[in-house]
């Protein structure tokens, strides 16, 4: 009986004992085959770590392959967070190396989170000094690390802001738009101007490599036998820039608020386009303070903001012009009608001054145009009616964005009935408001580009290209150009004896008795032009000078503006007599 008890006990002890076994078996199996490669995957990232290769961004170029944007390197700091969880201790060192506080960081850390083993960037730009200490303390700082990742500069002297742009940090909204692109939290990304706008291009790719760390996560070595992936830089932009012309006006327009534009009229390139004053660059290079983009935002003066494209303001008696092609072309008037001009002009109990004081007497539409009597054109206007008026607005394009290839372009403010039945309401205000339209007043804005843009339509009798900045785009691999596609604009409804006649009004204006703009005379030039003067209720009048030459097969067109600067004869006008002795003598 004993004897049974004992082998049944002996049974079942062998039957637990195989149960256990078959138990610890299958568990073995389990995690050493089933799981294998999710638990060789996790060794292989404590063993492995993946380094993310940035490429070089594209560089940018003026028309004759002159560097103006380019890169040079800087160092970053990153971090592993899955060790710095491991290791609180790294953290004092760290932060007076950094000269940060652990809060600071710690948000930094939770800010750009991407993964416990991805590299969080900590700050971007170290000194010298910094990434020494960085390298003396390496052993104590496991999971820190720097990489080499370049940084704008502007060797040719040109700084243009607002036409470049800057890089910043990519922001959580950014990477949500841009979800299905390669970027990360503390990747740099085109905030305005050409960066912005040719961020596609300029970007590159990402590659990545491998290295061996240890159990503290210092690198060992290189792991060149597992297969990384090379970047691929980002391509280079060609400008269809002067850099002469541009460095021409920015240096006629250092200390004056406004700016310029010159567009090559027979292909559209923007050859110069300058707004002052303008921000550092240099700034952007680096990560910017909060107190330093204070300043910036809170200026008066307003650097920030890209005169040529955003800011819109009244044309003055530029914009007389469109009032006369209205005219001529509906058949309100031909080049012989003439109107009275004694100094002032009563309609509705208000007085209209001319600028002329004394008057232009009896003037014809050319003679109108050369002296910009304002009289003419209030009675013009009047004539011609409002619907008539905003209807050759628009066929001009004034309303809408020009198209040039840059961000933030201003639409401006072509005001017609429905604009002021919304404003005022039905049947509650006066056709009167066309005559301060038709002197360039009233409601009516416009960006100096459009201005431009008009004043190349001109030369072009309506037949002309959309304004462009960049020319060629090269692949930064293989060298190979691609040109930009030329969209070529026709204007309909403008014949071509009314643009011949538009032409020898502004043909007068320069090289007329009494011509307006005869300060910009280039000998041996044929320059047509028109000047404006535009009343601004919160200061001096705004400068302006349209333009185009030659005037026979003409090669560019021009628009000059002088915030407050006044008389456009006498501010505008020699700004654009230095940009054509410049195009056409090569004269600084």
């Amino acid at each position: 009986m004993n004897e049974n008890e004992n082998q049944q006990k002996a049974l079942v002890f062998y039957v637990i004992l195989t149960a256990v076994f078959l138990v610890i078996l299958s568990r073995f199996f389990y995690l050493q085959i089933y799981l294998q490669e999710k638990y060789f995957e996790k060794s292989e990232r404590n063993r492995v770590r993946e380094i993310i290769n940035k490429p070089l961004r594209g560089l940018i170029f003026d028309r004759e392959k002159v560097i103006l944007v380019d890169n040079k390197p800087a160092y970053s700091i990153y971090a592993i967070p899955f060790i710095l969880q491991k290791a609180d201790s790294i953290y004092p060192l760290l932060c007076n190396i950094l000269t940060c506080d652990s809060i600071a960081l710690n948000d930094k850390i939770k800010s750009e989170y991407n993964g416990l083993f991805q590299p969080v960037k900590l700050m971007r730009q170290v000194d010298f000094m910094t990434l020494a200490q960085i390298e003396e303390y390496k052993h104590q700082l496991p999971g820190i690390s720097y990489q080499v990742e370049p940084k704008r500069c502007y060797p040719s002297g040109i700084k243009s802001s607002h036409l470049f742009g800057y890089l910043g940090e990519i922001t959580a909204r950014e990477l949500e738009a841009n979800s299905e692109d390669d970027y990360a939290p503390g990747d740099l990304i085109g905030k305005t101007g050409l960066e912005k706008h040719y961020e596609s291009v300029l970007k590159g790719k990402k590659g990545v490599h491998f290295v061996e760390v240890d159990a503290s996560g210092r690198e060992i070595r290189s792991l060149t036998e597992k297969t990384g992936v090379k970047s691929v830089p980002g391509n280079h932009l060609i400008l269809a820039m002067d850099a002469h012309l541009q460095r021409c006006l920015e240096e006629k327009m250092v200390d004056l608020r406004g700016g310029a534009v010159v567009i090559d009229v027979r292909n559209g390139d923007v050859l110069a386009m300058v707004s002052k004053p303008e921000y550092d660059l240099e700034l952007f290079t680096k990560p910017i303070q909060s107190t330093v983009w204070r300043d910036l935002i809170s200026d008066p003066e307003k650097p920030l903001y890209d005169r040529m494209i955003q800011s819109v303001y009244p044309p003055g008696s530029t914009y007389k012009l469109v009032l006369a092609a209205a005219a001529l072309e509906e058949g309100i008037i031909d080049d012989n009608w003439a109107a009275s001009c004694p100094g002032n002009f009563y309609h509705e109990r208000q007085q209209l001054d001319c600028w002329k004081s004394g008057g232009h007497g009896t003037v014809t539409l050319l003679e109108a145009i050369e002296q910009s009597c304002n009289v003419y054109f209030y009675k013009l206007g009047l004539k011609t009616g409002l619907d008539t008026w905003a209807k050759y607005g628009r066929v001009f394009g004034f309303g809408h964005p020009t198209g040039v290839d840059i961000r933030g372009e201003n639409s401006g403010l072509l005001p017609d009935k429905a604009y002021f039945d919304t404003k005022y309401g039905k049947a509650k205000w006066s056709d009167g408001l066309i005559v301060s339209l038709a002197i360039g007043q009233g409601d009516l804005l416009v960006t100096p580009l459009q201005m431009a843009v008009f004043a190349m339509i001109l030369a072009t009798e309506g037949d002309y290209f959309e304004p462009h900045l960049v020319k060629q785009v090269i692949d930064a691999g293989t060298g190979e150009a691609s040109n930009i596609p030329l969209k070529r604009k026709r204007v309909y409804g403008v014949s071509e004896e009314t643009f011949e006649l538009i032409k020898q009004g502004m043909f007068r204006v320069i090289h007329g008795a009494s011509g307006t703009g005869s300060g910009a005379y280039v000998p041996g030039i044929r320059i047509a032009g028109k000047t404006g003067t535009a009343q601004n209720p919160h200061g001096e009048a705004h400068a302006w000078f349209i333009g185009f030459a030659p005037v026979k097969n003409p090669e560019i067109a021009f628009c000059v503006l002088v915030e407050n600067g006044g008389s456009g004869g006498a501010v505008a006008v020699p700004i654009a007599h230095a940009l054509l002795r410049q195009y056409f003598l090569g004269e600084d």
